[in-house]
């Protein structure tokens, strides 16, 4: 994986010299996205929607790290106390890594760039974590050395598992489908007899990183659920098989502090020797807390590559294709995962500046052309069908038709509101939205129309950022919701404008989708 460096703009701070090495990029709704390259920002404060302030805007405290290892990337952030962003580094790739050891590549070059941007500052970093897509498994030895690939969590390998632990009664509330990480061990167990032998841990990416930097491999009960563990009981189920058990790690609450850097992964990561690390939890997870929800019945969806929702609630939801995260401090996080996203725009538009896109498509909205973005096979949420494929509008021009999978995603976000309405007795609660899609204002306001509810940006709709809230529970001693108050803030409100045209175009798209 090359590594390219890019050090953002700011006429008030002295950035480091670096070859000039800037490749070409588009920009997705406002979002700088480079294959391939590492992209470093400093001193931008989530207050501000991105602009560069003076230093004198940063807190003189405490700094706190997240690490966010997506589907395209990892994403190293740098925040202080009342959530400005000090630096950001980005390492991207085109493709769906599946290589841990190039994952600890990208992350030990993100954290050396942060650290060299903050230089002295460096000094007042007190806490780190990392969070990651939910479901995916990495086999490990005892030592953490990664056996094979990942098995990535949209993966669908493991269907027949899946659905054998769903005739069993697991007691569990919710359904195991083949995104989850249980089912995959199981098949690897079948199918991989050899591997399954050589593995002495079964992790999730955040636990594998997070046990390299510190020796120490424990998991969070976010990460957790989709290998089975039981939120309710505080354990792993008794009917676990004991060739899958004994490979499990301890399980904690994200914001717990696991260990500390080790002197060897310091030395890779130029982060500060002994440095507490606090657990992680899902991307999902991390984005709601990067939401800085506040009421029971809002929701956050973060869209990125795929189409995450979480709503808040008091009590965990059952529900077909449903299941509910938990926060420390008692709340809920009920929700699912879409296989539809922002992913379509690289795949189907990849040669096209999505700042123009954006922009011709304001025009052309409510569209006509009915469309459902999804750019493989399988769908988990808001219904579930392993075969259905997505579909566009195919006599339509190509202004028309990204003007028609905008709108085509904003429809699978309502059906899914729809769903969790009726699961959570909650209704027509507003929106915070994360993710890289939710940049577009174009797209912000399609998907207000659509849904009909009030949506918010967040001012650092960065998964990363709830890894460095967490981070700052585990170091700084403090409630989570206080942590997500102080840390987040909302950028623009974008109010619901009802149109005619987009409730005919919906009704279609529902009569098309195989519910």
């Amino acid at each position: 994986m090359g590594l390219q460096l890019i050090v953002g703009s700011n006429p008030t701070l002295s950035a480091p010299q670096r070859p000039d090495l800037s490749p070409a990029f588009a920009v997705f709704g406002g979002v700088a996205e480079r294959s391939n390259a590492l992209v470093l920002k400093t001193s931008v404060p989530s207050g501000t929607g991105g602009s560069n302030p003076s230093p004198s805007a940063m807190r003189p405290g405490p700094l706190f790290i997240g690490l966010d290892l997506g589907t395209s990337g990892l994403r190293a952030l740098v925040a202080d106390g009342a959530g400005h962003v000090a630096a950001e580094a980005r390492h991207s790739w085109q493709y769906s890594e599946v290589e841990p050891r190039r994952w600890w590549d990208a992350l030990a070059s993100a954290t050396q760039a942060v650290m060299h941007t903050l230089g002295s500052r460096g000094a007042r970093v007190q806490g780190l974590a990392v969070v990651s897509t939910s479901g995916t498994l990495v086999c490990a030895d005892r030592d953490g050395g990664a056996e094979a690939p990942a098995i990535m969590y949209n993966d669908a390998r493991a269907h027949r598992q899946a659905a054998t632990l769903e005739e069993t009664d697991h007691g569990l509330p919710y359904r195991f489908s083949a995104s989850f990480s249980l089912p995959k061990a199981l098949w690897i167990r079948h199918h991989r007899p050899g591997l399954f032998a050589r593995t002495a841990r079964l992790c999730h990416p955040a636990d594998w990183l997070a046990g390299r930097l510190t020796g120490a491999f424990v998991s969070d009960y976010a990460n957790a659920l989709k290998m089975g563990y039981d939120l309710s009981k505080g354990s792993w189920p008794a009917w676990l098989d004991t060739s899958i058990r004994e490979r499990l790690p301890r399980v904690v609450a994200p914001g717990t502090a696991v260990g500390h850097v080790t002197p060897s992964a310091s030395r890779d990561t130029h982060l500060p020797a002994g440095l507490p690390v606090v657990a992680g939890a899902t991307d999902g997870v991390a984005g709601a807390i990067a939401s800085g929800l506040r009421r029971s019945g809002d929701y956050n969806t973060a869209l990125g590559t795929t189409l995450i929702f979480k709503g808040l609630s008091p009590v965990a939801v059952q529900g077909r294709h449903l299941y509910s995260h938990r926060l420390p401090g008692g709340l809920w996080l009920p929700g699912g995962a879409s296989n539809t996203g922002a992913g379509w725009i690289r795949q189907w538009f990849g040669g096209h500046d999505p700042a123009v896109l954006d922009r011709r498509a304001a025009g052309l909205l409510p569209s006509p052309h009915v469309s459902y973005p999804l750019t493989g096979q399988g769908e988990r949420f808001p219904f579930s069908n392993a075969e259905v494929r997505g579909f566009v509008a195919p006599k339509a021009g190509l202004h028309a038709r990204y003007a028609s999978c905008l709108q085509g995603t904003a429809f699978v976000e309502r059906l899914a509101y729809d769903v969790l309405d009726r699961a959570t007795g909650q209704r027509a609660g507003d929106v915070y939205a994360t993710g890289g899609g939710s940049r577009s204002n174009v797209w912000m306001q399609c998907r207000a129309n659509i849904c009909g509810r009030v949506l918010y940006r967040v001012a650092c709709p960065e998964a990363a950022m709830g890894a460095a809230i967490l981070a700052a529970t585990g170091t700084a001693p403090q409630a989570l919701t206080s942590a997500m108050e102080t840390m987040t803030r909302v950028a623009r409100r974008f109010e619901p404008d009802p149109h005619p045209g987009y409730e005919a175009a919906y009704a279609r798209f529902l009569e098309r989708l195989p519910v």
